[in-house]
C-alpha cells in the first residue's frame, strides 16, 4: 500500500511503537470500532461515514495510530460539488485538525479534497475541548468572555 510507505517515509520517529494488524471486521470501515480504538473520536459516527467513504471513494484505513487515523483513498473526489458534500462529512468527524478552534477554511478544504488519495484526521488526546454554546444567530460559539 503506497500510503503505508508515505508513513514510514514521512513519520520515523513515533511509528516504531506502532505495529500491523489483521483485524476480523466484516469491512475496512468498521476496524476502528472492532479492535477498540480510544481516540476522542464519535466512533458510531466515524464508522457510519467511513463505510459510505468506503462504498462512493473506495476509502481504507491505513493507519490508525494515538488520535490520529490516515485513510487511503481509491477514487477521490473529481468534482468540486463531490469534494463540498465531504469537506462537510469531515467536519462532521470533530477532528482537531479540521473541525477545530479556529477550523480550517471550508473552501479551501473542500478544493483539497478534489483528486487528494489521503485523508488525515486528527483527534488531539487529552486536549481541553471548550465549552460551546449556540450564539443567538444559532452559530456554535465558544463558551465564556
Amino acid at each position: 500500500m503506497e500510503l503505508i510507505g508515505h508513513l514510514l517515509d514521512e513519520m520515523p520517529r513515533g511509528l516504531e511503537d506502532c505495529r500491523f494488524a489483521l483485524v476480523p471486521a466484516r469491512r475496512g470501515a468498521d476496524v476502528p470500532a472492532v479492535f477498540g480504538w480510544t481516540a476522542p473520536a464519535p466512533l458510531p459516527l466515524l464508522c457510519a461515514l467511513l463505510r459510505s467513504w468506503e462504498d462512493r471513494f473506495g476509502a481504507r484505513v491505513a493507519a490508525a495510530f494515538g488520535g490520529t487515523l490516515r485513510v487511503s483513498v481509491a477514487r477521490p473526489p473529481r468534482e468540486r460539488s463531490q469534494a463540498d458534500r465531504l469537506a462537510l462529512e469531515h467536519l462532521l468527524t470533530t477532528a482537531d485538525n479540521i473541525a477545530g478552534d479556529p477550523p480550517s477554511a471550508f473552501p479551501h478544504y473542500a478544493a483539497r479534497l478534489v483528486g487528494e488519495n489521503e485523508w488525515s484526521f486528527r483527534w488531539d488526546r487529552g486536549a481541553p475541548r471548550p465549552a460551546r454554546h449556540p450564539g443567538p444567530d444559532g452559530r456554535t460559539r465558544r463558551a465564556g468572555p
